[in-house]
């Protein structure tokens, strides 16, 4: 359950980190590709960060996945309340999708991170890797077509 808390944290610490571009003077529009991949990369990496730190610090290694998932579940909620209160309108599909993109690239790193047994941090940056584009897709995709 710390793990869903956790994903709060995490989402919160993304938040604020892709509010910042204006303040060193960048300028970056909602609908720039440039803000697209930059926003996916933070929440990525961020996840990542949490995963990875859970499953240094697991004694059972098994149980990685499970925190990978409350991870996921904590930071999707955070991103659907900022974005209902942002938007202001309820529409389900992006919402479902949100949750469904934070689920799948944490339950991702914590699938990997469970099937590994030494040293998994080098091949784990390809993981994030692939999750920074998944979740870059979905946001283009979502700004497209909604």
């Amino acid at each position: 359950m710390l793990a869903f808390f956790e994903g709060i944290i995490a989402a919160l610490g993304a938040l604020v980190l892709e509010l910042t571009p204006p303040v060193f003077g960048l300028a970056m529009s909602e609908t720039a590709l440039v803000f697209l991949l930059f926003t996916a990369s933070v929440e990525e990496i961020i996840k990542f960060a949490f995963i990875y730190n859970h499953y240094l610090e697991l004694s059972v290694k098994e149980k990685i996945l499970a925190d990978a998932v409350f991870i996921g579940f904590g930071f999707a909620l955070v991103d659907i309340v900022s974005k209902q209160i942002s938007l202001g309108k309820n529409t389900l599909g992006p919402l479902a999708g949100i949750l469904l993109v934070h689920l799948i690239t944490t339950t991702l790193l914590g699938l990997f991170l469970w099937r590994k047994n030494q040293k998994p941090l080098p091949l784990s940056l390809l993981i994030v890797i692939l999750n920074i584009l998944l979740h870059f897709s979905y946001n283009f995709l979502l700004l497209r077509y909604f």
